[in-house]
């Protein structure tokens, strides 16, 4: 079911330039915009956005490190080594499963829908996109992407979960950053 699902999607691979393109960038470069949202949730959204884009941080680190754990001990090999795929884009032939940027990538948009409404509308949009791009492109199964947006998910309820915790750190970190803005 995986791979009959992974063929249906990577199908579309090659047969539209537009298409193809917008799948590429969003596969390859989500992690950028991602990035650029917080810095920007950081910048204009007073202590509640830095917070915010703290949380954010934490929540990733959680689920990327979560990824890690579990490749090792689960290794999956890439849709592109063990099957002829169209093939879209360069990458290592590591391990596929959990994808790692569904894992930060939902982990910071799950945890930003709790801060700023509208930027993790448009987080969780391309979320949603990356989800289909990776596969889209032949460098995650199905089956990869989920998990990495479950694992995102799970993250982000941990970080609110343990908000007692991370609360001290960030109001630690903000204390430095407006003494630092006052120099």
């Amino acid at each position: 079911m995986n791979y009959a699902v992974f063929q249906i999607i990577n199908g579309f691979a090659g047969h539209n330039s537009i298409l193809d393109k917008i799948m590429i960038f969003t596969a390859l470069y989500s992690p950028i915009i991602y990035g650029a949202l917080m810095i920007v949730q950081w910048f204009k959204g007073g202590d509640m956005g830095k917070k915010a884009s703290m949380d954010d941080f934490f929540a990733a680190v959680i689920a990327l490190s979560t990824n890690f754990i579990i490749s090792k001990f689960y290794f999956e090999p890439r849709p592109f080594v063990t099957h002829k795929v169209n093939l879209l884009v360069k990458h290592p032939s590591d391990a596929s499963f959990p994808s790692d940027h569904l894992s930060g990538g939902s982990a910071i948009a799950f945890t930003q829908l709790k801060g700023n409404k509208l930027i993790g509308a448009i987080m969780m949009v391309l979320t949603i996109l990356l989800l289909i791009a990776r596969v889209y492109v032949g460098v995650h199964y199905p089956v990869d992407v989920v998990a990495g947006f479950v694992i995102g998910f799970l993250s982000s309820k941990l970080v609110k979960y343990l908000k007692g915790i991370f609360d001290p750190i960030e109001n630690h970190i903000l204390k430095i950053w407006h003494r630092f803005i006052k120099i």
